[in-house]
């Protein structure tokens, strides 16, 4: 079991749309016997709807961040060592910048919840799912760079960009194995 302060590991996996984020939480969640927290916005009314208001992304930062806080309380129950969360603070800014030109309520709550940050680079093909709107490689590259320039804020975050999914699941284990005494 791997904790910090008595605490289970917190590994946050972000990056833009389509670049296997789900597919690694999963994959990593199995690996390490870890608890996965899934993205919100994925199941989220206003977003399926295609209705999203700058509202519904801090709504979606403190659903998002409780939503980590229970999967922690549990693990600490539970001795699980490891919470994994398909999504982060750094996806809702992005997203508000982008769509809204301005920060959703809510992400300095959110900020620096993770011990361990995985940045999904957009290295694998881009596959078509009604919440996706950025098919085009350069503007997912685009985006990709913006992410960058946040992960430079982060105390210890690794670049995901194998081309395979077993490579980003070894990118990933070995990332997470570098952050343990």
């Amino acid at each position: 079991m791997v904790q910090l302060d008595m605490r289970p590991f917190r590994i946050a996996i972000t990056g833009v749309e389509s670049t296997g984020k789900s597919t690694l939480a999963h994959a990593l969640g199995a690996k390490l016997n870890a608890s996965v927290v899934e993205e919100l916005a994925r199941t989220d009314v206003d977003v399926l709807g295609d209705c999203v208001q700058l509202e519904t992304l801090s709504r979606l930062a403190a659903a998002q961040l409780a939503a980590c806080e229970a999967a922690e309380k549990h693990a600490m129950q539970t001795g699980v060592g490891v919470i994994i969360t398909d999504t982060d603070d750094s996806v809702l800014a992005v997203w508000g910048e982008a769509v809204f030109g301005r920060l959703p309520n809510g992400l300095d709550a959110w900020r620096g919840w993770a011990d361990l940050t995985l940045l999904c680079c957009p290295t694998i093909p881009w596959e078509p799912d009604p919440l996706r709107s950025v098919p085009e490689h350069s503007e997912r590259l685009k985006l990709h760079d913006v992410y960058v320039q946040q992960m430079k804020n982060r105390p210890r975050w690794a670049l995901i960009d194998g081309a395979t999914k077993a490579e980003r699941l070894d990118q990933a284990v070995r990332a997470f194995h570098a952050c343990i005494p």
